[in-house]
Protein backbone atom coordinates (compact mmCIF):
# COMPACT_ATOMS: atom_id res chain seq x y z
CA UNK A 1 0.00 0.00 0.00
CA UNK A 2 1.30 3.49 -0.88
CA UNK A 3 1.86 5.73 2.14
CA UNK A 4 2.17 9.49 2.72
CA UNK A 5 3.74 11.33 5.65
CA UNK A 6 2.07 13.97 7.81
CA UNK A 7 3.90 15.92 10.52
CA UNK A 8 2.94 15.72 14.13
CA UNK A 9 3.59 19.39 14.81
CA UNK A 10 5.43 22.48 13.63
CA UNK A 11 9.16 21.85 13.81
CA UNK A 12 8.73 18.21 14.90
CA UNK A 13 10.70 15.80 12.76
CA UNK A 14 9.02 12.60 13.90
CA UNK A 15 6.67 11.59 11.04
CA UNK A 16 3.34 9.86 11.42
CA UNK A 17 2.61 7.34 8.70
CA UNK A 18 -0.93 7.47 7.33
CA UNK A 19 -2.73 5.30 4.80
CA UNK A 20 -3.07 7.12 1.49
CA UNK A 21 -6.71 6.19 1.11
CA UNK A 22 -7.64 7.76 4.44
CA UNK A 23 -5.56 10.85 3.78
CA UNK A 24 -7.94 12.14 1.15
CA UNK A 25 -11.16 11.79 3.11
CA UNK A 26 -12.93 15.21 3.24
CA UNK A 27 -12.90 15.43 7.04
CA UNK A 28 -9.19 14.70 7.19
CA UNK A 29 -8.34 17.30 4.55
CA UNK A 30 -10.33 20.03 6.36
CA UNK A 31 -8.62 19.21 9.63
CA UNK A 32 -5.20 19.21 7.97
CA UNK A 33 -5.92 22.62 6.43
CA UNK A 34 -6.86 24.12 9.80
CA UNK A 35 -3.75 22.56 11.38
CA UNK A 36 -1.40 23.98 8.73
CA UNK A 37 -3.03 27.43 8.90
CA UNK A 38 -2.47 27.47 12.65
CA UNK A 39 1.17 26.58 12.18
CA UNK A 40 1.65 29.40 9.67
CA UNK A 41 -0.01 31.87 12.03
CA UNK A 42 2.38 30.92 14.82
CA UNK A 43 5.34 31.48 12.51
CA UNK A 44 4.26 35.03 11.53
CA UNK A 45 6.27 37.85 13.11
CA UNK A 46 4.54 39.56 16.02
CA UNK A 47 4.52 42.86 14.12
CA UNK A 48 2.43 41.29 11.34
CA UNK A 49 -0.05 39.89 13.84
CA UNK A 50 -0.51 43.12 15.78
CA UNK A 51 -4.14 43.51 16.77
CA UNK A 52 -5.97 46.80 16.86
CA UNK A 53 -6.93 48.17 20.24
CA UNK A 54 -6.04 50.62 23.00
CA UNK A 55 -2.80 49.78 24.82
CA UNK A 56 -2.73 52.67 27.27
CA UNK A 57 -4.48 53.61 29.44
CA UNK A 58 -4.95 50.11 30.82
CA UNK A 59 -8.26 48.51 31.74
CA UNK A 60 -9.66 50.06 34.92
CA UNK A 61 -7.15 52.93 34.99
CA UNK A 62 -8.02 55.97 37.12
CA UNK A 63 -7.26 59.07 35.05
CA UNK A 64 -6.89 62.79 35.61
CA UNK A 65 -5.41 65.70 33.72
CA UNK A 66 -3.94 65.19 30.25
CA UNK A 67 -3.47 61.57 29.16
CA UNK A 68 -1.68 60.04 26.16
CA UNK A 69 -3.82 57.39 24.50
CA UNK A 70 -1.70 54.82 22.63
CA UNK A 71 -2.58 51.78 20.62
CA UNK A 72 -3.00 50.20 17.20
CA UNK A 73 -5.61 51.03 14.57
CA UNK A 74 -5.11 49.17 11.32
CA UNK A 75 -6.84 46.76 8.94
CA UNK A 76 -6.13 45.44 5.41
CA UNK A 77 -8.95 47.67 4.10
CA UNK A 78 -8.43 50.54 6.57
CA UNK A 79 -10.50 53.72 6.04
CA UNK A 80 -10.22 55.64 9.33
CA UNK A 81 -10.17 55.30 13.11
CA UNK A 82 -12.28 57.17 15.64
CA UNK A 83 -12.06 57.41 19.43
CA UNK A 84 -15.06 58.20 21.61
CA UNK A 85 -15.84 58.37 25.32
CA UNK A 86 -18.88 56.28 26.26
CA UNK A 87 -20.26 58.12 29.28
CA UNK A 88 -21.30 55.80 32.12
CA UNK A 89 -20.85 52.89 29.70
CA UNK A 90 -24.03 53.91 27.85
CA UNK A 91 -23.38 53.84 24.09
CA UNK A 92 -26.29 56.21 23.47
CA UNK A 93 -24.18 58.83 25.30
CA UNK A 94 -20.92 58.53 23.39
CA UNK A 95 -18.98 61.74 22.76
CA UNK A 96 -16.37 62.20 20.04
CA UNK A 97 -12.72 62.51 21.12
CA UNK A 98 -10.45 62.15 18.08
CA UNK A 99 -10.09 60.58 14.65
CA UNK A 100 -7.42 59.80 12.08
CA UNK A 101 -7.26 58.87 8.40
CA UNK A 102 -3.91 57.05 8.67
CA UNK A 103 -3.27 53.63 10.30
CA UNK A 104 -1.45 53.64 13.63
CA UNK A 105 0.64 50.76 15.00
CA UNK A 106 1.80 50.70 18.62
CA UNK A 107 1.98 54.50 18.74
CA UNK A 108 0.23 57.64 19.98
CA UNK A 109 -3.39 57.88 18.86
CA UNK A 110 -4.19 61.22 20.51
CA UNK A 111 -3.66 63.34 23.62
CA UNK A 112 -6.75 63.59 25.81
CA UNK A 113 -7.59 66.36 28.28
CA UNK A 114 -9.80 64.44 30.73
CA UNK A 115 -10.73 67.60 32.66
CA UNK A 116 -13.21 68.42 29.88
CA UNK A 117 -15.38 65.43 30.77
CA UNK A 118 -17.41 64.44 33.85
CA UNK A 119 -15.88 62.34 36.61
CA UNK A 120 -17.14 58.77 36.81
CA UNK A 121 -16.82 55.30 35.33
CA UNK A 122 -16.78 55.44 31.54
CA UNK A 123 -15.43 53.51 28.55
CA UNK A 124 -12.90 54.53 25.94
CA UNK A 125 -14.01 53.20 22.56
CA UNK A 126 -11.74 52.80 19.54
CA UNK A 127 -13.55 52.16 16.28
CA UNK A 128 -11.52 50.99 13.25
CA UNK A 129 -13.57 51.57 10.10
CA UNK A 130 -13.00 49.46 6.97
CA UNK A 131 -13.34 50.63 3.38
CA UNK A 132 -16.78 48.99 3.09
CA UNK A 133 -17.85 51.02 6.19
CA UNK A 134 -18.00 47.95 8.41
CA UNK A 135 -15.96 48.42 11.57
CA UNK A 136 -14.46 46.73 14.62
CA UNK A 137 -14.73 48.23 18.11
CA UNK A 138 -12.42 47.98 21.12
CA UNK A 139 -13.35 49.12 24.64
CA UNK A 140 -11.28 50.04 27.70
CA UNK A 141 -13.08 50.86 30.98
CA UNK A 142 -11.62 53.91 32.72
CA UNK A 143 -12.47 56.10 35.69
CA UNK A 144 -12.11 59.88 35.45
CA UNK A 145 -11.30 61.55 38.74
CA UNK A 146 -10.43 65.22 38.37
CA UNK A 147 -12.38 66.51 41.35
CA UNK A 148 -13.79 69.47 39.48
CA UNK A 149 -10.46 70.57 38.02
CA UNK A 150 -10.92 73.21 35.34
CA UNK A 151 -9.88 72.71 31.75
CA UNK A 152 -6.98 74.81 30.52
CA UNK A 153 -8.20 77.96 28.84
CA UNK A 154 -11.75 77.79 30.25
CA UNK A 155 -12.92 81.06 31.84
CA UNK A 156 -13.33 81.08 35.61
CA UNK A 157 -16.10 83.70 35.70
CA UNK A 158 -19.30 84.23 33.77
CA UNK A 159 -19.80 87.61 32.09
CA UNK A 160 -21.45 90.18 34.32
CA UNK A 161 -25.15 90.91 33.76
CA UNK A 162 -25.93 93.77 31.44
CA UNK A 163 -26.28 97.11 33.24
CA UNK A 164 -29.73 97.57 31.74
CA UNK A 165 -30.94 94.70 33.93
CA UNK A 166 -30.07 96.56 37.13
CA UNK A 167 -32.90 97.07 39.55
CA UNK A 168 -35.49 99.59 38.38
CA UNK A 169 -33.96 100.20 34.97
CA UNK A 170 -35.69 99.31 31.71
CA UNK A 171 -33.49 98.32 28.77
CA UNK A 172 -33.79 100.71 25.85
CA UNK A 173 -34.64 99.34 22.40
CA UNK A 174 -31.56 98.30 20.46
CA UNK A 175 -30.70 100.35 17.41
CA UNK A 176 -29.17 98.74 14.33
CA UNK A 177 -25.42 99.24 14.43
CA UNK A 178 -22.47 98.15 12.38
CA UNK A 179 -20.15 95.73 14.08
CA UNK A 180 -17.24 97.56 15.69
CA UNK A 181 -13.88 97.05 14.07
CA UNK A 182 -11.93 94.32 15.88
CA UNK A 183 -8.99 95.33 18.03
CA UNK A 184 -5.94 93.19 18.75
CA UNK A 185 -6.14 91.34 22.04
CA UNK A 186 -3.63 91.98 24.81
CA UNK A 187 -2.97 88.23 24.94
CA UNK A 188 -2.55 87.87 21.16
CA UNK A 189 -0.09 85.11 20.18
CA UNK A 190 3.41 86.08 19.17
CA UNK A 191 2.88 85.11 15.54
CA UNK A 192 2.60 86.88 12.18
CA UNK A 193 -0.67 85.10 11.46
CA UNK A 194 -3.28 83.81 13.87
CA UNK A 195 -7.01 83.10 14.03
CA UNK A 196 -9.42 84.55 16.60
CA UNK A 197 -12.86 83.02 17.24
CA UNK A 198 -15.26 85.16 19.29
CA UNK A 199 -18.07 82.90 20.51
CA UNK A 200 -20.19 85.77 21.86
CA UNK A 201 -20.15 87.66 18.55
CA UNK A 202 -20.12 84.50 16.37
CA UNK A 203 -17.16 85.98 14.59
CA UNK A 204 -13.85 84.71 13.17
CA UNK A 205 -10.99 87.11 12.53
CA UNK A 206 -7.82 86.30 10.64
CA UNK A 207 -4.93 88.48 11.85
CA UNK A 208 -1.75 89.13 9.89
CA UNK A 209 0.99 91.35 11.32
CA UNK A 210 -1.51 93.09 13.59
CA UNK A 211 -3.93 93.87 10.75
CA UNK A 212 -7.32 92.25 10.12
CA UNK A 213 -7.09 90.07 7.01
CA UNK A 214 -10.49 88.34 7.32
CA UNK A 215 -13.61 89.10 9.36
CA UNK A 216 -16.24 86.38 8.95
CA UNK A 217 -19.54 85.44 10.58
CA UNK A 218 -19.46 81.86 11.89
CA UNK A 219 -21.59 79.32 13.72
CA UNK A 220 -20.17 77.75 16.87
CA UNK A 221 -21.64 75.07 19.16
CA UNK A 222 -25.36 75.13 19.84
CA UNK A 223 -26.71 74.49 23.37
CA UNK A 224 -25.43 71.14 24.57
CA UNK A 225 -22.51 71.20 22.11
CA UNK A 226 -19.96 73.53 23.66
CA UNK A 227 -17.18 75.17 21.63
CA UNK A 228 -14.19 75.03 23.97
CA UNK A 229 -12.43 78.35 24.75
CA UNK A 230 -8.65 78.40 24.93
CA UNK A 231 -5.48 78.86 22.90
CA UNK A 232 -4.73 76.07 20.43
CA UNK A 233 -3.06 75.54 17.06
CA UNK A 234 -4.06 73.83 13.83
CA UNK A 235 -2.56 70.34 13.80
CA UNK A 236 -4.19 68.74 10.75
CA UNK A 237 -5.86 69.92 7.53
CA UNK A 238 -8.17 68.15 5.08
CA UNK A 239 -9.58 69.55 1.86
CA UNK A 240 -12.47 67.16 2.41
CA UNK A 241 -13.31 64.73 5.21
CA UNK A 242 -16.16 62.82 6.79
CA UNK A 243 -17.41 63.73 10.29
CA UNK A 244 -19.41 61.39 12.49
CA UNK A 245 -20.33 61.42 16.16
CA UNK A 246 -22.96 60.79 18.81
CA UNK A 247 -23.54 62.95 21.87
CA UNK A 248 -26.52 63.62 24.08
CA UNK A 249 -28.60 61.17 22.08
CA UNK A 250 -27.97 63.12 18.84
CA UNK A 251 -26.00 61.44 16.07
CA UNK A 252 -24.49 62.99 12.96
CA UNK A 253 -22.71 61.58 9.92
CA UNK A 254 -21.68 64.26 7.44
CA UNK A 255 -19.70 63.31 4.32
CA UNK A 256 -17.38 65.55 2.32
CA UNK A 257 -16.96 68.29 4.93
CA UNK A 258 -14.86 70.88 3.03
CA UNK A 259 -11.77 72.86 4.02
CA UNK A 260 -11.36 71.36 7.49
CA UNK A 261 -8.67 72.45 9.97
CA UNK A 262 -8.51 70.50 13.25
CA UNK A 263 -7.08 72.58 16.07
CA UNK A 264 -7.89 70.56 19.23
CA UNK A 265 -9.07 66.96 19.42
CA UNK A 266 -12.31 66.82 17.43
CA UNK A 267 -12.74 70.62 17.33
CA UNK A 268 -12.24 72.07 13.85
CA UNK A 269 -12.84 75.10 11.65
CA UNK A 270 -14.54 74.01 8.43
CA UNK A 271 -16.97 74.90 5.68
CA UNK A 272 -20.64 74.03 6.09
CA UNK A 273 -22.70 73.44 2.95
CA UNK A 274 -25.76 72.18 4.87
CA UNK A 275 -26.92 75.45 6.47
CA UNK A 276 -26.85 79.24 6.08
CA UNK A 277 -27.38 80.17 9.74
CA UNK A 278 -24.02 81.90 10.16
CA UNK A 279 -24.07 84.27 13.11
CA UNK A 280 -26.15 81.75 15.11
CA UNK A 281 -24.73 78.85 17.21
CA UNK A 282 -25.96 75.73 15.38
CA UNK A 283 -22.92 73.40 15.19
CA UNK A 284 -21.91 70.31 17.17
CA UNK A 285 -18.97 72.26 18.65
CA UNK A 286 -16.93 73.06 15.54
CA UNK A 287 -16.58 76.51 13.98
CA UNK A 288 -18.69 76.60 10.79
CA UNK A 289 -17.99 78.96 7.89
CA UNK A 290 -19.56 79.45 4.46
CA UNK A 291 -17.72 77.16 2.05
CA UNK A 292 -15.96 79.85 0.01
CA UNK A 293 -14.78 81.68 3.12
CA UNK A 294 -13.58 78.39 4.61
CA UNK A 295 -11.55 77.75 1.45
CA UNK A 296 -9.97 81.21 1.58
CA UNK A 297 -9.02 80.74 5.23
CA UNK A 298 -7.73 77.20 4.59
CA UNK A 299 -5.41 78.39 1.81
CA UNK A 300 -4.12 81.25 3.98
CA UNK A 301 -3.53 79.26 7.19
CA UNK A 302 -0.73 76.73 7.61
CA UNK A 303 -0.54 73.82 10.03
CA UNK A 304 0.65 75.24 13.35
CA UNK A 305 -1.17 78.58 13.09
CA UNK A 306 -2.44 79.68 16.55
CA UNK A 307 -6.20 79.63 17.17
CA UNK A 308 -7.58 81.68 20.08
CA UNK A 309 -11.20 80.89 21.04
CA UNK A 310 -12.91 83.10 23.63
CA UNK A 311 -16.31 84.17 24.88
Amino acid sequence: MRMIKAWRGCGVTDPVVLPLAGAFRPGFMIGLGIFLAGCLLLLLPQSVRAESGIQTPADGAVLSGVVAVRGTAEHPTFRKWQADLVLDGDESHATFLAMGDEPVRNDLLFTWDTTLYPDGDHQLRLRVVHSNLNYAEYFVPVTLRNGGAQAAGQPTEQPAADAAEDEGEEPSPAEPQERPAPEPRADAPDADRWIEVDISDQRLIGWENGVVRFDYQVSTGKPGFYTLPGTFSVYRKYEETRMRGNFGGESYDTPDVPWTMYYYGGFAIHGAYWHDDFGTPVSHGCVNLPVEQAKTLYEWADVGIPVVVHE
